[in-house]
């Protein structure tokens, strides 16, 4: 589940009776809707996401998934979200996930970064880099950080966090413990 339906769920305003939060998949987009909108009734169209104040509408809820390592504490999610897209391969401006909100709801619309592109074009950008080298650069990278995101291996590697992601899923040697932000990368030699 993404980081949207996590933050739909935490976030919504229970008190809403007769309302659930709804997932909506277009071919050209994503759509969460949750009931309720901003805590303090301002519209999330008119602020800046990377300074969004947090506000927990539900805390024990949000105290419960973070336990989970299915969030993080401190409120980051719909930054996360835009950031999370930046790194993509397809992304552009025209792309960028949208907030919408008033008193009474809150809509995230997730355009899907694939939608009209050719697929006869090769969309791994490593493929002029050998695997060999990729992978020693991974490990290079996990042994000096080893809470590095995939997203950010891909930014400075330059090729996409997918491509990282299966190269890392295709070493054995490379495990994933914990969950989000609580966890960390462990090497086997």
């Amino acid at each position: 589940m993404c980081r949207c339906a996590y933050n739909a769920l935490i976030h919504r305003d229970y008190t809403v009776v007769g309302s659930e939060v709804h997932i909506d998949i277009f071919d050209d987009r994503m759509e969460i809707y949750s009931p309720g909108g901003m805590v303090n009734g301002r519209l999330i169209q008119e602020l800046d996401v990377r300074h969004v104040p947090s506000e927990r509408r539900n805390p024990v809820l949000a105290d419960i998934f973070n336990r989970l390592g299915l969030m993080e504490r401190q409120g980051s999610g719909l930054s996360k979200i835009v950031e999370g897209y930046q790194f993509e391969e397809n992304y552009s401006e025209d792309k960028k996930p949208a907030f919408f909100s008033d008193r009474t709801q809150f809509i995230v619309m997730m355009p899907n970064l694939n939608y009209n592109v050719p697929q006869d074009v090769p969309q791994d950008v490593s493929q002029d880099v050998p695997q060999d080298s990729l992978n020693s650069q991974i490990i290079s990278m996990i042994k000096d950080n080893n809470k590095i995101s995939t997203e950010t291996m891909a930014s400075v590697l330059g090729t996409s966090s997918k491509t990282i992601k299966r190269h890392i899923k295709s070493m054995p040697n490379i495990h994933y413990v914990g969950r989000g932000s609580n966890g960390h990368w462990e090497i086997k030699e």
